[in-house]
C-alpha cells in the first residue's frame, strides 16, 4: 500500500492527514506562509510518501489549489493527484457535533480532519 499524504489547502492554513497501514489518521495544520514548502517537505520524507493527494474545491479556491500543487510538485517531484474535497469540512463538522466532544474543541479548526476526511474517500476506493 502507498503512503499517501493528503492536503486540504487553504489560503491561511492547510491541513495535512496520512494514511498507516490502511488508516487515516489527521497529522498536522500548516500556517500557510513562506516556508510551508520545506515543511512539507520534511513531512514527505519522515513519512516516506510515494504520492500527494490535494483535495479540489471549486471555482476560484480550485484554482489556487491547483497553483499550490504546481509548486509543490516541482519542489518534490512526487506524483500528485486531485480528489473532490467539496463536503469533507461539512462532513467533519456534522460528525464532530454528533461527537461527545466540547463545544469549545469543536470550534477549532479541523482543516487536518477534512483532509483525513476525504483521504479516506480516496482509500476506499482507489485501494
Amino acid at each position: 500500500m502507498k503512503n499517501v499524504l493528503a492536503i486540504d489547502y487553504g489560503t491561511k492554513r492547510i491541513g495535512l492527514a496520512v494514511n498507516k497501514a490502511g488508516l487515516v489518521e489527521p497529522l498536522a495544520i500548516l500556517i500557510n506562509d513562506e516556508s510551508v514548502f520545506e515543511k512539507i517537505k520534511q513531512i514527505l520524507e519522515q513519512k516516506e510518501i510515494d504520492l500527494i493527494l490535494v483535495g479540489l474545491s471549486e471555482n476560484k479556491m480550485a484554482e489556487k489549489t491547483k497553483e499550490f500543487a504546481q509548486e509543490l510538485g516541482k519542489k518534490t517531484k512526487l506524483p500528485i493527484e486531485f480528489t473532490d474535497e467539496t463536503l469533507s469540512s461539512k462532513n467533519v463538522h456534522q460528525k464532530l457535533a454528533h461527537s461527545h466532544m466540547k463545544l469549545k474543541k469543536r470550534q477549532k479548526p479541523i482543516d487536518h480532519y477534512a483532509a483525513a476526511e476525504f483521504l479516506q474517500e480516496w482509500l476506499e476506493i482507489n485501494q
